[in-house]
């Protein structure tokens, strides 16, 4: 099996699953045989040997099953950091970028902020923060340690200053305030007939799935935020796409001031945001 025919044969059995089956196809042939996606252009007639063949076939048979790209290469690229992923941290999604730059813009005047992230995950957004802003104080935290220990493996890799603690919310935290809190928590509901079938299979319920059509995890991050902010201090958190005027009435009820709701890149209410 030569490089052309390896992803011709995995671009047409991935056809009917993704929506870039070539890519794909692509990504697990150089994930399979550890080289660089030019080699295949360069070198498309070259014979994949007999570990990188079956290594190759096992991998498509997964993604074929439905199971994410990221979790099969154990990779996944978020605001251009190669993270590692694995089946116990949601996937980090470009539309949560927008919670980065939020974030980077609320702190753009702030020397040393003080920053809380909740329900880390991967460490993605407060790594991004962290390569960005190398002067803030970043406290992140998980209910999960699985989660919490790739986190802590993700930081080491790109050398970011975090502090991570396990806590289900803000139930296990000093009492200090913070400048930032930021959060990407489940939002979705359990009933939500528009969850993709691979990502309900395959990612973590914990951090996708939230009583309450959604809000229970939202509420509760929100009505506890002015506790945990100082003056001024804002809070960020990213909803679905329907939640917004559910959101800014949750930030009215936590007397949360100036809120604004910001638009992922499909256009789609994403991100709501305000401040004491």
């Amino acid at each position: 099996m030569t490089l052309k025919e390896a992803v011709d044969i995995a671009g047409t059995k991935l056809s009917p699953l993704s929506d870039s089956p070539k890519l794909d196809a692509q990504l697990l042939l150089c994930h399979a045989c550890n080289f660089e996606p030019t080699k295949i252009i360069a070198h498309p007639e070259k014979e994949l040997d007999d570990r990188e063949r079956e290594k190759f076939l096992s991998n498509l048979r997964r993604r074929a099953r439905g199971e994410p790209l990221a979790y099969i290469t154990g990779s996944k690229e978020f605001w251009s950091l190669e993270l590692m992923v694995n089946e116990h941290v949601l996937i980090p999604r470009p539309d949560t970028e927008l919670l980065v730059e939020l974030a980077l813009g609320t702190i753009l005047n702030i020397k040393s902020p003080d920053i809380l992230e909740l329900g880390t995950g991967s460490g993605a957004i407060a790594i991004a923060i962290a390569k960005e802003r190398a002067d803030c104080n970043i406290l992140a935290t998980d209910i999960s340690l699985p989660a919490l220990a790739l986190a802590k493996l993700n930081t080491e890799k790109h050398q970011a200053d975090i502090t991570f603690v396990q806590s289900d919310w803000y139930k296990n935290l000093p009492e200090d305030k913070h400048d930032v809190i930021i959060s990407n928590p489940p939002y979705i509901d359990k009933n939500d007939v528009d969850l993709d079938k691979c990502v309900a299979e395959y990612e973590p319920k914990q951090a996708l799935i939230s009583e309450n059509n959604g809000l229970h995890a939202l509420s509760e991050i929100i009505s506890a935020a002015p506790s945990m902010l100082k003056q001024n201090g804002t809070l960020i958190v990213e909803h679905g796409y329907q939640q917004a005027a559910v959101v800014n009435e949750l930030f009215i009820n936590a007397n949360i001031n100036n809120i604004s709701t910001h638009k992922d890149l499909a256009g789609n209410p994403r991100s709501t945001m305000g401040n004491l």
